[in-house]
């Protein structure tokens, strides 16, 4: 009997010995860590995005701004759904997401730390409440309000201000550094995505207590999240507003600048999209009619090139002005084409011009005479002068894509199609067509060049940024060094066009002198281009418009139109403005 006790107390004290052991390995040796544990299990992090800074056109007018939303978030180690063995499976039914979308997302993040995962940004108000009235059956899953993009003029402008998504990994593995995190929205397009630093702001955060479901229980601390800084514009919206609806269901785009500055008072394409598409989870149809045919998101202003037409020959002139091959009294014939052995160049207007001179042939844009012109200052000139004016390189403007075009010459074609360059590519050339390639934006920095007596200035959309000085970048201009009687000729042809006889003088004002140039581009894939291209005031230009309208025919018809609305809209006073776009219907001011 004492022996079976002796042994008894022998395993009692053995048992109890390695408690004690694992009690002091737990509470002393390991203490720290444990603790750390714990408290991750009790005690989380809740991150709060900063709100994005506003976004306003240059009367303070709010272009993009921010409105209240919920997200539905979860923690991934606490999720559990009653009466489903996949959690995941059970969150998407009862939110109506597609499993594969919801279990995209929380696996997106290797590890979480405990850390919320938005699995439905901006989540209707249904959605929530049917969420709330299950919380019994459901942890780890949290409802939080946040600040949501908003773009209160929906598709207004959208191609300037760009848009807002979750970040890649691309994009995180590239910002990391500057505190970006798996979730945060970044711009991804436009000025969201040139002036991201200064939209961002600084987020910040709760350090919240939670229950076993993982339920708020209290907060333990706070760092309120910092706004972005507000960036404005040189967009006008009243002008912007005019382009949209002048422009109406055509495929096309219309750049309205100051001449004198740079600055981009409007910037049309389309089709356009909604921005707001993007600040929840895009649907099925979304997606596909935002990358549909009809290539909404695309640029068509800053990063499609078209053949110029017609809107090249003020290079063309220029070019033989310099050269001293012609000035405004040398007279030509057109016949209504140009034979160069069995090639035939032929003249838009099939009976000929006659004889004209230099004045009449640009007013009337005859094909022939500018063709002759071509041939007299050769091809290594036009390209010279076309370079010059700004084709063939990227303006420059601040936002995200832009092309540069083309402007050929014999090199290139050699280099490229390993063919040499024939007499009737010089003539193509002249008329803006062929090779060459432009943008609407380029166009429009060509005439603002015209009409601001000779300068090259930068296009630019970001006026300033809360905070900061303007970038004397914004500012550059670089002189063409064209002769003063170049520029002066230049401007009284561009004159003549919108004036009787010219091929826009259905456009001509009584209030107001326009000058400009109508180009009707051909292309290879349907009906030529439609374009116009100038300024006005004529003799104190302080607004050039180009308009391009795909597939639209005679620019003198479809795009000049479109021009004159958006002069008068500037030009005139409020009570004399139009309120019938061309073609569209009547519109409330």
């Amino acid at each position: 009997m004492n022996r079976r006790l002796a042994i008894l107390r022998v395993i009692a004290c053995l048992v109890f010995a390695v408690i004690f052991a694992r009690l002091f390995q737990l509470q002393v040796w390991q203490g720290a860590r444990n603790r750390r544990i714990a408290d991750g299990n009790r005690i989380r992090v809740v991150r709060q995005s900063a709100p994005r800074g506003e976004i306003l056109d240059r009367r303070g007018r709010v272009l993009a701004g921010n409105r209240v939303a919920f997200s539905v978030c979860v923690v991934p180690e606490e999720l559990s759904v009653a009466g489903y063995s996949d959690p995941v499976a059970g969150l998407a039914k009862l939110l109506g997401l597609p499993e594969k979308e919801v279990r995209r997302r929380l696996e997106q993040v290797e590890e979480t730390r405990a850390q919320p995962i938005a699995v439905w940004r901006n989540a209707p108000a249904e959605a929530v409440a049917r969420l709330e009235e299950q919380s019994v059956y459901i942890t780890g899953v949290t409802v939080l309000s946040n600040a949501v993009r908003n773009y209160p003029n929906g598709p207004l402008a959208a191609h300037v201000l760009g848009h807002v998504g979750e970040i890649s990994a691309e994009e995180l593995a590239a910002l990391g550094d500057r505190g970006y995190r798996p979730g945060d929205l970044i711009g991804k397009t436009g000025v969201e995505k040139i002036a991201e630093e200064a939209l961002r702001g600084r987020a910040g955060g709760e350090q919240v207590e939670v229950d076993a479901r993982g339920r708020k229980v209290r907060t333990l601390g706070a760092v309120t999240p910092k706004s972005g800084r507000r960036v404005w514009l040189t967009l006008d919206l009243d002008l912007q507003r005019a382009a949209e609806e002048a422009l109406g269901k055509h495929a096309g785009a219309v750049v309205a600048m100051d001449p004198n500055t740079g600055e981009v008072l409007a910037l049309v394409s389309h089709p356009a999209y909604d921005p707001n598409l993007f600040a929840g989870s895009l649907t099925k149809r979304d997606w596909q009619r935002l990358t549909g045919s009809g290539h909404p998101q695309l640029n068509r202003a800053v990063d499609s090139c078209y053949p110029p037409g017609s809107v090249f020959k003020p290079i063309t002139a220029a070019a033989a002005l310099e050269e001293g091959k012609a000035d405004l009294d040398s007279r030509y014939y057109c016949s209504g084409s140009l034979s160069l052995g069995k090639w035939r160049l032929r003249c838009w207007k099939k009976g000929g011009h006659g004889a004209i001179t230099f004045l009449e042939g640009f007013a009337q844009s005859c094909n022939v005479m500018f063709a002759l012109l071509g041939r007299a200052v050769g091809p290594e000139k036009l390209a010279e002068e076309a370079r010059r004016f700004g084709l063939g390189r990227k303006t420059g403007i601040d936002l995200p894509q832009e092309r540069s075009g083309l402007v050929p010459d014999p090199e290139w074609k050699k280099r490229k199609r390993k063919e040499s360059w024939y007499p009737g590519d010089t003539c193509q050339m002249a008329i803006g067509q062929g090779d060459l390639l432009v943008t609407p934006l380029q166009v429009a920095e060509e005439f603002a060049a015209i009409a601001n007596g000779g300068r090259l200035v930068r296009p630019h959309v970001i006026s300033r940024i809360e905070g900061e000085e303007q970038s004397a970048k914004s500012m550059r201009a670089t002189s063409l060094g064209l002769k003063k009687t170049t520029l002066a000729d230049l401007r009284r042809c561009l004159k003549a066009v919108v004036a009787p006889g010219g091929t826009a003088e259905r456009i001509a004002s009584d209030r107001y002198a326009i000058a400009g140039k109508t180009g009707t581009a051909e292309n290879s894939s349907g009906k030529p281009h439609a374009w116009f291209a100038g300024y006005a005031p004529a003799d104190n230009p302080r607004l050039v418009v180009v308009v391009i309208v795909e597939h639209g025919g005679h620019g003198g018809l479809v795009a000049a139109p479109i021009a004159r609305y958006l002069f008068d809209t500037a030009l005139l006073p409020p009570a004399e403005r139009p309120t019938r776009p061309p073609g569209g219907t009547r519109t409330e001011r």
